[in-house]
């Protein structure tokens, strides 16, 4: 991936991740929606069909959200009823819930996700609190590992970069694709608002978009239509990626 297409990716996916982990207030909503004209994965090469399209249904829907002026209130109340933020979530944001049998967090799923950031010396948050795979902080992580990549080809260490960007191709074959389109489909057509149907779609389209630049391929399709969950199984634990923080050493928060 050439460093313009990590600079891009890495922008769409943090400006994703803060709205996925936080609802926005009246300032961000104006913010991002001033975006539109300029959003970094707009008309690539990577991006397909479904993902084209999308983007073009997220954006309209977040513009019209504040055209017809949505409250940043109903907005926080729509992706609370959706997420669980402070009560019972309707769709939970965590890969853990939907991939496990027993639909927990804090299960195999989510101590696979966090050994993954561990490679690259991250940690989330709240560890051992809060879930480490909240789709916000999956999508962090995939923006540190292009941020890292990037650093790393200005230092001219390609190797490192090259050790980033496979642990990112991994992490979104193995995690990412594995659930978030599913339950970005789901979250999109339980929305009451605009802007979080806006947001479900703009952040599908920047998964899928994201997946084939960096090599991870689509997800897989479910055979009542839309996209499929894939049933987690632990995988085998994977040495750090040369240049990034060990372990042992003080990690950084996703």
């Amino acid at each position: 991936m050439n460093p313009d297409l990590l600079d891009r990716c890495a922008a769409a996916l943090t400006v994703l991740a803060r709205l996925q982990l936080t609802p926005p207030d009246e300032e961000t909503m104006d913010q991002v929606a001033g975006l539109a004209g300029q959003w970094p994965l707009s008309g690539l090469p990577q991006e397909t069909p479904d993902a084209q399209q999308a983007r073009e249904n997220g954006w309209q829907l977040l513009k019209t959200s504040r055209r017809d002026g949505e409250s940043a209130e109903h907005v926080r109340d729509d992706q609370d009823r959706l997420y669980g933020i402070t009560a019972r979530a309707l769709i939970p944001p965590y890969e853990s819930v939907h991939r496990n049998t027993d639909g927990l967090i804090f299960d195999a799923a989510t101590l696979d996700v966090r050994s993954m950031y561990r490679r690259t010396g991250l940690r989330a948050p709240a560890l051992g609190r809060e879930p480490d795979d909240h789709l916000g902080l999956e999508l962090d992580f995939l923006a540190h590992c292009c941020t890292a990549a990037l650093d790393a080809l200005e230092r001219g260490e390609e190797d490192v970069a090259d050790s980033y960007l496979a642990v990112a191709q991994e992490f979104t074959q193995e995690h990412l694709l594995t659930w978030a389109p599913a339950i970005l489909e789901r979250a999109r057509g339980a929305s009451r608002t605009r802007w979080m149907r806006g947001l479900e779609e703009l952040t599908l389209a920047t998964v899928l978009t994201f997946a084939q630049a960096i090599g991870a391929g689509a997800p897989a399709q479910a055979d009542e239509g839309g996209y499929a969950i894939i049933a987690h199984h632990p995988s085998i634990p994977s040495t750090p990626a040369p240049g990034a923080p060990a372990p042992s050493v003080p990690e950084e928060t996703a």
